[in-house]
């Protein structure tokens, strides 16, 4: 079964730099990334932007056109972690599977982001959290 995260980034790249870590977990088999969306708040924009949409068919990942046609990040979601977001941030979205979190914790070493959205349960978030050290980590926005 797939999961739902969002994640918040401190930077409007962060979430940018995520997809590329996301690329190479999947292709070395260690997450199967299904969809992804990328949104971005820049400082000087009146609200955040889904800039990017990346999916995974046949391998590949692809472009907008695809997404829009199979997409499986519904726009309830996006515009519920845009609510999350303040201005010069970014957020992603990841439907994934298949993921272990002490993988992704290190790929993901020394980045800020904070898990902001997910379908996980209460334990399952609670665990992320510790593990990615925002357990604690206060609301912005």
């Amino acid at each position: 079964m797939a999961t739902l995260t969002a994640w918040r980034f401190s930077s409007t790249e962060g979430a940018d730099d995520a997809i590329l870590k996301l690329v190479r977990l999947d292709q070395q088999d260690q997450i199967d990334v299904e969809d992804a969306a990328v949104l971005r708040w820049p400082r000087y924009a009146g609200a955040p932007l889904a800039d990017m949409h990346v999916t995974r068919q046949g391998g590949a990942f692809s472009s907008i056109a695809k997404k829009i046609a199979h997409g499986n990040i519904d726009n309830s979601t996006l515009d519920s972690v845009k609510g999350e977001m303040s201005p010069g941030t970014s957020a992603l979205v990841l439907l994934s599977q298949n993921a272990t979190v002490a993988t992704v914790a290190k790929a993901f070493e020394g980045q800020s982001m904070e898990l902001i959205r997910s379908d996980m349960s209460v334990q399952q978030e609670d665990q992320v959290r510790r593990v990615f050290g925002n357990g604690d980590a206060p609301p912005q926005g």
